[in-house]
């Protein structure tokens, strides 16, 4: 398929192609959702109380781990898996590349919003939340704009390159190199707040003794956290 044809982002979201992408945008998603909680926080009051830091340095880990896992996944599995396939198209090459340099650019703005919680408060004791809000802002831009150019341009590459056994086997391989511990709470915060219909997507994914441990053990267990 010649660069003309890639479909488009509405083809990476709906998984028109034979990759079936749920999964993928589910991530994107539960993301998205966190930078608002993140954003929420960060300009919110009383966060400077103890209770509030715990629970936001809970949703905060929990989502530095789970976009680490997604981007390496990216870029230790998929996209080398891409690149093997369209290594002829020099679109899709520099599509690549842009995906693996936005990764690259988003790991200091992490750390700058873990600048900004350290030093939440200046020497007197007083709440200093202009680093932490600032930090924030600049992350939520970059990672949200990341997101949306890899569904635009990224995604639907797949489709291109893999037919729909070749993307479920790049699954297992993320699924055996994540553990199913790990495994467990991706698939508890990807659907945490999720709606009925959501959750039913995404589960189908899964093979049913992962649908039973979701049920009966990750999502209870997730759940004792509170988070944000």
């Amino acid at each position: 398929m010649t660069a003309q044809k890639v479909p488009g982002s509405a083809a990476a979201r709906s998984g028109s192609g034979d990759a079936d992408l749920t999964i993928m945008t589910a991530a994107h998603d539960a993301l998205r959702r966190d930078l608002v909680a993140l954003t929420r926080v960060a300009q919110g009051p009383g966060r400077w109380i103890p209770d509030r830091q715990r629970s936001i340095a809970a949703g905060w880990e929990l989502f530095k781990r789970q976009l680490h896992l997604h981007h390496t996944a990216e870029d230790d599995l998929i996209w080398p898996a891409l690149r093997e396939r369209l290594g002829h198209s020099a679109h899709a090459m520099s599509v690549l590349d842009d995906m693996e340099a936005e990764h690259q650019r988003v790991d200091p703005l992490l750390a700058a919003v873990d600048a900004g919680f350290a030093s939440a408060a200046e020497p007197d004791g007083l709440p200093h939340p202009d680093l932490l809000a600032d930090a924030v802002d600049t992350l939520a831009g970059a990672l949200t704009g990341h997101l949306t150019h890899e569904e635009k341009e990224g995604l639907p590459l797949i489709g291109v390159a893999l037919t729909a056994a070749e993307w479920r086997r790049v699954g297992f391989k993320i699924a055996r190199r994540n553990g199913l511990s790990a495994g467990g709470e991706m698939f508890s915060w990807l659907l945490s707040s999720a709606p009925p219909g959501h959750v039913r997507a995404v589960t189908g994914q899964l093979p049913p003794p992962a649908r039973v441990l979701y049920k009966a053990i990750w999502k209870p267990r997730f759940e004792k956290t509170k988070r944000w």
